[in-house]
């Protein structure tokens, strides 16, 4: 069972394990959580810390009184650690971060159950479950993809930093996932934190932690990233968005295997590994005294470069089908194929957005799609709303459609488009734009443009 207020996540997740061979129900708060747990024997509960309805530490005695064997995951966001932090301690299997990956949460599921029903995880957890991210997983047939792959598996055997480079949505949390599961600290931690997604003083709160009392507003003692990743690995995305202070107490992790919660004198443990990733050029911002030379060597004993979609190949072609499955079977539509002009089409787009876009794209398509086939027609819809379709090759620039286009809808779709592939983090989405948050903002106000996570925050 899922239990998450989200209705999409927990959708996404009865989809998944249904399509496993699984039984899976979700239940929206507490009180129709315990009504199906009265009806039903269930192996696994997947629950979101902050249960509406009640806590997440009376769910966990709860069902240990009901039926001591059933495994409960907690799910955390960055907001909610302590309160997974207490369930674990009440009984608990372990927690997963928000937002997480299907695979993901299937591995910590099975390994959950593995060690519930008294399997030994000594070396890691059972191989059937590290295939999870196994290269015969990942989509691509083109050189530079199996050359990744070999490096991936030989770098995932050592203890080594690893710095993974790429432009947005090529893939590289994935790849980060993959070292972690395929390593000798698999059966531990896999922790995420987007630098980018944060201001400076929060990062140092959420890597680091705090003791009560360390700031206003710091009620109780809060454990960080670091602390947490104990034993396992952190990811660092976006990187090159700390500090310049920040990477001098990550640079001290690395040398020291320790660290001082804010607010405390105390230095904390912890054996982690460090993975980062990042968009832009390091070497560069270390030109422009934006990031440590020091801390960039501790990190970067092995660097994985992601190459863009567009220079996959057919990789657009074998992405597409896998994707045309996967929406098929969760919206329950009945598309088997693209036609080859609408695969043309596909095959000729830059892909800005990269695998995440072309994602997006095939999900909207099946959507649309009226038939048994995705159409040039529908694509023609889809990129209608998009700023061009393709790149002259000659000279680089973009390619004026013979219709024309309307330039505020250009400007607007350009906006959207930014926002949507930062997760709305209007600092990053500027970046993107090449323009100061302020013109952002101000644009953002031009075209009406709303998120609920801004709405959140103020």
């Amino acid at each position: 069972m899922i239990i998450d207020s989200d209705e999409n996540l927990c959708t996404d997740v009865c989809s998944f394990f249904h399509s496993t061979g699984n039984k899976a129900q979700q239940a929206k708060d507490y009180t129709s959580a315990v009504k199906l747990i009265e009806k039903d024997l269930f192996d696994v509960i997947v629950s979101d810390a902050k249960i509406r309805g009640g806590s997440i530490r009376d769910l966990v005695r709860y069902v240990r009184e009901k039926n001591p064997k059933t495994v409960v995951v907690v799910n955390s966001a960055i907001d909610t650690v302590q309160e997974g932090v207490r369930a674990v301690k009440e009984g608990a299997f372990g927690i997963i971060q928000k937002p997480f990956t299907l695979p993901e949460l299937n591995f910590q599921i099975r390994k959950a159950l593995d060690r519930q029903a008294g399997v030994q995880e000594e070396g890691g957890p059972p191989e059937r479950f590290q295939n999870v991210y196994q290269p015969a997983n990942f989509i691509g047939q083109c050189p530079q993809i199996k050359d990744l792959f070999n490096i991936v598996m030989r770098v995932a055997k050592t203890s080594s930093s690893v710095i993974i480079t790429g432009e947005t949505g090529t893939g590289k949390e994935l790849i980060a996932g993959a070292i972690h599961y395929n390593s000798k600290r698999a059966s531990g931690p896999f922790v995420r934190v987007n630098c980018a997604a944060l201001p400076e003083q929060l990062l140092e709160s959420e890597l680091f932690g705090y003791e009560r009392g360390a700031f206003t507003g710091a009620e109780k003692l809060r454990i960080g990233r670091f602390e947490q990743a104990n034993k396992g690995t952190i990811f660092l995305d976006e990187v090159a968005d700390m500090s310049l202070y920040t990477q001098a107490k990550v640079l001290r992790v690395l040398q020291e295997k320790e660290f001082e919660r804010l607010g405390s004198n105390e230095s904390v443990k912890t054996d982690v590994r460090i993975i980062s990733a990042t968009n832009k050029d390091l070497l560069e911002q270390m030109e422009k005294r934006l990031f440590r030379e020091d801390l960039y060597y501790r990190l970067n004993v092995v660097t994985i470069h992601l190459p863009p979609l567009r220079e996959r190949g057919d990789d657009v072609k074998l992405l597409t089908q896998f994707f045309l499955k996967k929406y098929t079977a969760e919206l329950n539509h009945h598309v088997k194929n693209v036609e080859p002009e609408a695969v043309r089409m596909l095959a000729g787009y830059h892909w800005p957005g990269n695998i995440r876009e072309l994602e997006n794209t095939i999900e909207r398509a099946v959507v649309l799609a009226d038939g048994e086939k995705i159409t040039k027609d529908d694509m023609k819809l889809i990129f209608a709303h998009r700023p061009y379709t393709r790149k002259d090759e000659g000279n680089g620039q973009l390619i004026l459609p013979e219709e024309g286009v309307d330039l505020d809808e250009l400007e607007k779709s350009f906006v959207v488009q930014a926002l949507e592939r930062t997760e709305y983090v209007q600092k990053e989405a500027a970046k993107l734009l090449n323009v100061s948050s302020r013109v952002l903002n101000y644009k953002i106000k031009q075209f009406g443009i709303t998120h609920p996570k801004w709405s959140q925050n103020h």
